[in-house]
């Protein structure tokens, strides 16, 4: 993705490199080919709905980008509207506020949970129109204090990696006007592509279904051939062929191709190979859970890094641990975290790396959100995901603390 800079040294690969940990998890077997190929080249009916743990009947849609641009036009916002975001947060969510017509105004987020911060919310709410809240990380933005700061000012939710999170009880995605999901390959369900949309306003959900059905509808062959290239992609993302091939390949690619120059939002209907993946996932999201938090929990008590690099759940809240964050002091002491722990055959993220350049060049930002500027050099994301063995997670964990007392001892950080 345009975000997330790649860790190791290029042209690294071959037989050493088989056992090499992915830095995320593309979950696309043959059985979801068979199954996702069965389901694109059926005849085309109207699109069955969604049901999300915990909230409920939710729309299909293209992608989480695509609901976002439908959430926006759902709710009526005028043309030119001013869309509160974080700059810490993916930029396709920046190219799909353009996309559906309105300017983006960036919040700087807080350090502790990466999300919206309340009080430059607060100073900056005078220039808003509307607010994408956006959880990163799994970690849930302070909803009711940031509801009662903006008044009555619309808010969208940005669930994408927050399946699953709850606060006080209440899931992520039942606060705002409107949320939307993504299925993403990389996560929870990881799909291929696809998302959803989610609302407790009647109006606002007849509005975004009516949308949605104007879309175009793609091809048998379109949808059969996605869902080639998503198993391709896939099995391209994991062991052994990542670290074989897959890894070189996608440096190659990033290095040909600027990923932030793709605004390609597909305004078109969910494809049926990703619908009928993401409904043969769905039963299994708790336990998918439980193996992410399992693992954040093993890394929280095992780490040795300074506590305040780390994310700790806030109290009243669930968060489902989708990523697992280390906030560095210094851009040096991250990238040198990161070399190292490729060497021992595990690749990491530097999350939204290229975000501030991004906003910069092409969404005006203007240099007045300093933690988020702060956090998206610092802060590297190691492997947490569902499907780690246990080898795996106590390798990760006594690799980081190698590297950690390596990083001290040169004074970097």
């Amino acid at each position: 993705a345009a975000h997330v800079r790649w860790t190791g040294p290029i042209g690294q690969g071959g037989f050493g490199m088989m056992n090499l940990v992915p830095r995320d998890r593309w979950d696309h077997r043959l059985g979801d080919l068979f199954s996702a190929l069965g389901a694109a080249l059926v005849p085309r009916g109207e699109v069955p709905g969604l049901a999300l743990p915990g909230l409920g009947s939710a729309l299909p849609v293209r992608s989480g980008r695509a609901g976002l641009v439908v959430a926006i036009r759902a709710l009526g916002l005028r043309p030119g509207a001013r869309v509160g975001v974080p700059l810490f947060c993916c930029p396709v969510v920046f190219h799909a506020i353009a996309e559906a017509g309105c300017s983006v105004r960036f919040i700087d987020v807080d350090p502790v949970t990466f999300c919206l911060s309340p009080d430059d919310l607060a100073d900056k709410k005078s220039h808003l129109d509307a607010v994408v809240a956006v959880h990163m990380f799994g970690n849930l933005c302070p909803m009711e204090k940031m509801k009662e700061i903006i008044g009555g000012m619309p808010m969208i939710e940005d669930c994408a990696q927050a399946l699953g999170s709850r606060l006080d009880g209440r899931p992520a995605g039942g606060f705002g006007d409107i949320a939307f999901f993504s299925f993403r390959a990389g996560k929870y369900v990881s799909a291929g592509e696809g998302g959803a949309l989610f609302s407790g306003d009647k109006i606002g959900f007849s509005r975004a279904a009516q949308i949605v059905r104007e879309m175009p509808i793609p091809s048998r062959v379109s949808d059969a051939g996605h869902a080639m290239k998503v198993y391709l992609k896939s099995i391209l993302r994991s062991r052994p062929l990542y670290g074989l091939v897959g890894h070189s390949l996608w440096e190659a690619y990033n290095d040909r191709v600027d990923l932030s120059d793709d605004q390609d939002i597909a305004l078109r209907q969910i494809s049926r190979a990703d619908l009928s993946i993401i409904r043969r996932r769905l039963p299994f999201l708790e336990a998918v859970i439980e193996e992410h938090r399992a693992n954040a929990a093993f890394y929280s008590v095992h780490l040795k890094v300074e506590p305040k690099m780390l994310t700790a759940e806030k109290p009243g809240a669930f968060y489902n641990r989708y990523l697992y964050p280390i906030a560095f002091s210094s851009t040096e002491a991250r990238d040198r975290m990161a070399a190292q722990l490729f060497r021992r055959r595990i690749d990491t993220m530097k999350y939204l790396d290229d975000v501030v350049r991004i906003a910069s060049e092409r969404f005006g930002y203007e240099g007045d959100c300093p933690v988020s500027e702060r956090l998206s050099k610092n802060v590297l994301v190691i492997p947490s995901y569902h499907g780690l063995t246990e080898r795996d997670v106590k390798r990760i964990t006594e690799s980081v603390n190698s590297v950690w007392d390596d990083v001290r001892s040169l004074g970097v950080v």
